[in-house]
């Protein structure tokens, strides 16, 4: 049931094909689970694009009361419609993007986001993507990694009893492989005011391919590039994918490198050659916990070798 009290964060999970990753990272989302926050804080808008292996509403909102569930009809394999539905119809003054309903979070990210936003109303946000397994995934998938196996990492850290433990047994996104020290190529958990929302339009609709192909980066540079917009990530806290056979890390190396160049040329058509990643120097904002200390020190390793 949703509260009369308006939220002061809305965040917009994307969901299609992956019920089960679905749902952990709803309940990584939750208020049992978020730390130093209530389900009046903020809210998460649930947009699933119907499949044959649908979320649905129950399993969605089992966790909380904060969670609203939206299932579309859609006609393009692309999550870019449904984003820019489940942003228009937040009720926070703030949004978070969330392309990859996959991706599971740590305890702190939610609080660390609003404290953002009242220190800076205007600033963007983002945080570290990392995959679970002891490689990326889209190497992995090519030596027999699969859900059970990743079953058991997270049986293995006793997961959800303490969130930062993923850290165990993940690596660094490819996205993120330069470290805390500049911006990524992307992150699946973007921040800004509604209002910039609106000044930047959404999500580009014409990214209508596998996946939204390049939307999130796009958006994500854009947001970074906008004027006046200071930049904070969140680097003490992170977005962990789970292996659900997605276009660009759950298909086999043939399949994945026959996709790519189908969103690279749609990307080039889109926005030509101007797509390097945003040249920002992030303000680090956060507490570290220790569990992030090696890829603190793999980050500085990179700016610093010596």
């Amino acid at each position: 049931m949703l509260s009369f009290r308006k939220p002061r964060l809305s965040i917009v999970l994307i969901v299609y094909k992956m019920p089960d990753q679905a749902e952990k990272t709803l309940y990584s989302l939750s208020p049992h689970y978020q730390q130093d926050v209530s389900a009046h804080d903020y809210e998460v808008i649930v947009v699933e694009n119907a499949s044959d292996r649908l979320l649905g509403a129950e399993r969605a909102c089992q966790y909380a009361s904060n969670v609203r569930y939206i299932v579309r009809n859609e006609t393009q394999r692309t999550p870019v419609h449904a984003i820019n539905h489940g942003a228009s119809l937040a009720r926070a003054g703030h949004l978070v993007i969330m392309i990859d309903g996959a991706r599971m979070v740590t305890p702190g990210i939610v609080r660390a986001a609003l404290d953002v936003f009242r220190l800076a109303p205007e600033a963007a946000i983002s945080a570290p993507g990392f995959h679970i397994g002891e490689k990326l995934q889209q190497v992995a998938v090519n030596e027999g990694y699969d859900e059970a196996a990743e079953a058991k990492m997270l049986q293995r850290i006793d997961w959800p009893k303490d969130g930062y433990r993923l850290y165990e047994i993940a690596v660094l996104a490819g996205s993120c492989q330069g470290g805390f020290f500049q911006a990524n190529y992307e992150s699946n958990f973007i921040g800004m005011s509604v209002k910039k929302w609106r000044a930047l339009g959404g999500v580009d609709s014409r990214y209508n391919d596998y996946g939204g192909g390049n939307a999130n980066l796009d958006l994500y540079k854009r947001l970074l590039e906008y004027p006046e917009t200071p930049f904070y990530m969140l680097f003490a806290e992170g977005t962990f994918h789970q292996f659900h056979g997605g276009v660009t890390t759950g298909t086999l190396k043939e399949e994945r490198d026959r996709v790519y160049h189908l969103l690279d040329e749609q990307d080039i058509a889109i926005r030509g050659e101007n797509r390097k990643p945003p040249h920002r120097q992030p303000i680090l904002f956060g507490k570290v916990h220790p569990s992030v200390y090696r890829f603190l020190r793999h980050s500085l390793n990179i700016v610093d070798p010596q």
